[in-house]
Order: C-alpha cells, then sequence, then structure tokens
C-alpha cells in the first residue's frame, strides 16, 4: 500500500466528519428528489400510513402539487409516500399522475 492510497481516504474522512458540504455535488443532492404528482382527483386525503384505514393528517386537492418521498411506491403500488410543504404522508396512487417538478 502507497502513502498515497492511504491518504485519499484520510482526507475524504476528514472533509465527511467536518461537514463541508460543498464536498458534495450536486448531483448527490438531487437524487434525493424523486419526481412530483399532480392530484387529479376533486379531494384527495394524505394518511399517517400507506393503509385506506391510516388516520386521515392532511388533505390536498384537485392541481396540487405533491412531492414524492421516496423511489418506489408500496409494493402493490397503490400507496406512495409524499410530502406536502412540510406535512409527510401517503396518499392513494390512483388519484395522481406523474409531472415534472416544478
Amino acid at each position: 500500500m502507497t502513502l498515497k492510497s492511504m491518504f485519499v481516504p484520510a482526507a475524504a474522512g476528514i472533509l465527511l466528519c467536518a461537514g463541508l458540504s460543498s464536498a458534495i455535488s450536486t448531483e448527490a443532492q438531487a437524487a434525493t428528489n424523486y419526481g412530483c404528482f399532480k392530484v387529479t382527483a376533486p379531494h384527495l386525503n394524505i394518511r399517517a400510513r400507506p393503509y385506506s384505514s391510516s388516520e386521515v393528517i392532511g388533505a390536498a386537492k384537485r392541481g396540487d402539487i405533491l412531492e414524492k418521498r421516496k423511489l418506489f411506491c408500496t409494493p402493490r403500488g397503490f400507496w406512495c409516500a409524499i410530502r406536502k410543504g412540510s406535512l409527510e404522508g401517503y396518499a392513494d396512487k390512483s388519484n395522481m399522475r406523474k409531472v415534472t417538478c416544478p
């Protein structure tokens, strides 16, 4: 093992621990955005968990833009993790359509 090969991981660790966010690429930061949905139903309940019997924690109306929080929706694809402002929950995918994020 050369001195250079030992230095590179050590330097990367120091930068990471120092919290230098500028060392993180904007591409990595953009990877947390999984897309957006536009509400197509007149009224859409936002639920605490991905179940129809789960507590309703908010609502969205037709035309609202919801941010997708996770790469994949639930295994059967009925529920998607979404964010509306500071509200995070789950919404029925059949009442939304994919759109480009504003």
